[in-house]
Formats: structure tokens, C-alpha cells, sequence
């Protein structure tokens, strides 16, 4: 065989490698792309429309998959009764995904069977420790919202305060309570709670994609910023009060890579002099 010859074999070798990975990167764009649009199918990404209350809600993923998920849902016979979810599994991508998933159905279930948040975060942190066993865990948050008088019923796992803004006073209060994380530990040592949303008030949960997203020059958005952006929309629903929060995020984010999944939902209750409720 001549320098040639098998210089132009390499060549062919070397083209029919590239057509197989040209072949496998188009296969696995097509799989994520489908694994995008299943995730997305498993969260409500047009909220319920509740007579009286305004939802509002955000989801991007750092991928064509994340690991941060939300849930909205009426209880079984119990309609005046909203679940509320708002959870982050560690890590990003597929596996943070797949994470996702089981642990959306399995807080879902545990919700529908369960006593209440705390009981549903304890239970669903039963099957994980036992069942799942990826080495993954994942925050999360649990409300549950009387919509007939704005008591919030609520737990956290571990997950980032969530925030009421009472429209009265302009407060922002923070839902504070400390918790391990889902997954980790069996038994959770985790508790119901309560506050109540009166006439104007907003509540706001997100994961830490809001706060800790990055600049080209590596600062943080940061808590303060997140908050001052809220208190710039206080007195407004719950739509813009989450428009604000993504816009400014975007801005501030610039060219930079995303480097977390963002999440959130916010509920806001209308005013005694408004009437119905709506969904932006």
C-alpha cells in the first residue's frame, strides 16, 4: 500500500467517523428536545384560573432539561383547596431531570394521600431515602392555599424562603423555617405552618436560579437585588410582580451563560374592591 492510498483510506476513515457522530449529535438533540417537551407537559404552565386570585408562574431551565420543578393543583374533594409545589433536584441535565420527574409524581401522590404539606414532604422523603437511591436530593416547598379565606398551610424541606408581600404595610415577609433536604435523611424532622394572604397581598416562591444567576464579570444577581425589584412592584399582581423579577434577571445576566434552572410562582389575592380572579 502506498503513503496515498492510505493517506486517502484515513480520509474516508476519518469521514465516515464524523457522518457517525454528525448522525449521534442529531439523535441525541432530538431525544432532549423530546425529553423538553415531556418535562414541560408535566408542569402547569398555564395555571388554574381561581375567582379572586391571580397566578403567575416561570420556569427556564439551564438546559434543554433541568432539575427545578412547580406543581398547582386542587386537592381530591377538597376544592377551595390549591396545592402548591416548588421544588430544585441537585444537579442539572438528564439526570436532574429523570430526578425531577419521580419526585413530581411522588409528592403529587404523597399530597393527595397525606395530612397535610409536612406530612406530604415526609412522605415522599420515605420513598426517596428508600427507593431511589441516585445519590440526588432536592428542596423543596409545599403550601396549601384556602382560597376561600387566604390561609396558607405550608412546609419547607430545605428550600429557599419564599416571600409575602403584604400590600397594607408594603412588608416583605420571608416564610422561614429550617429543614433538611429530601432524600437525605429518614425521618424528616419537618412542620406545618401557617400565615394568612389578605385582600392585596402576593406570595412569591422561587428556587435559587433567580438569586444566584451570574454576569459576564461573575457577580451574583443576589438577594438584595431580588428584593429590591419586589419592592419596586409592590402593589401590583402577580403576573408583573414575576415579568419584573425575569426581566431584570435577563438584563442583569447580559451574554453570560445561564448556570442554574429558574423557577417561580407567584399568587396574588385581589383586592376587596376587585373582582374575579385572572391569569395573565
Amino acid at each position: 500500500m502506498t503513503i496515498e492510498s492510505a493517506g486517502r483510506e484515513l480520509e474516508l476513515e476519518l469521514e465516515r467517523l464524523r457522518g457517525e457522530l454528525d448522525s449521534e449529535r442529531r439523535r441525541l438533540h432530538d431525544e432532549l428536545a423530546f425529553a423538553r417537551r415531556v418535562q414541560l407537559n408535566l408542569m402547569p404552565l398555564n395555571p388554574p384560573k381561581i375567582a379572586g386570585w391571580e397566578i403567575a408562574t416561570a420556569y427556564r431551565p439551564a438546559r434543554e432539561v433541568g432539575g427545578d420543578f412547580f406543581d398547582l393543583y386542587t386537592l381530591p374533594g377538597r376544592p377551595s383547596i390549591l396545592g402548591i409545589v416548588v421544588a430544585d433536584v441537585t444537579g442539572k441535565g438528564v439526570t436532574a431531570a429523570l430526578m425531577m420527574a419521580f419526585s413530581r409524581a411522588v409528592l403529587r401522590s404523597a399530597a393527595y394521600n397525606g395530612r397535610g404539606p409536612a406530612d406530604a414532604l415526609r412522605r415522599t422523603n420515605r420513598v426517596l431515602v428508600r427507593e431511589a437511591r441516585t445519590g440526588l436530593f432536592l428542596t423543596a416547598f409545599v403550601g396549601w392555599l384556602d382560597t376561600r379565606t387566604g390561609v396558607l398551610r405550608w412546609a419547607s424541606a430545605g428550600h429557599e424562603a419564599p416571600i409575602v408581600v403584604r400590600r397594607r404595610s408594603g412588608r416583605i415577609v420571608r416564610l422561614t423555617a429550617a429543614g433538611e433536604l429530601l432524600g437525605m435523611f429518614d425521618p424528616l424532622l419537618v412542620r406545618d405552618r401557617t400565615t394568612v394572604l389578605g385582600a392585596g397581598d402576593t406570595f412569591l416562591a422561587h428556587t435559587d436560579g433567580v438569586t444566584d444567576t451570574r454576569n459576564a464579570r461573575g457577580e451574583f444577581f443576589a438577594d438584595s437585588r431580588h428584593l429590591d425589584v419586589i419592592r419596586a412592584s409592590t402593589g401590583r399582581g402577580a403576573g408583573d410582580i414575576v415579568r419584573a423579577i425575569d426581566a431584570a434577571v435577563l438584563a442583569f445576566q447580559g451574554d453570560a451563560p445561564t448556570a442554574d434552572d429558574l423557577t417561580m410562582v407567584a399568587i396574588s389575592r385581589a383586592t376587596s374592591r376587585a373582582k374575579g380572579g385572572r391569569t395573565p
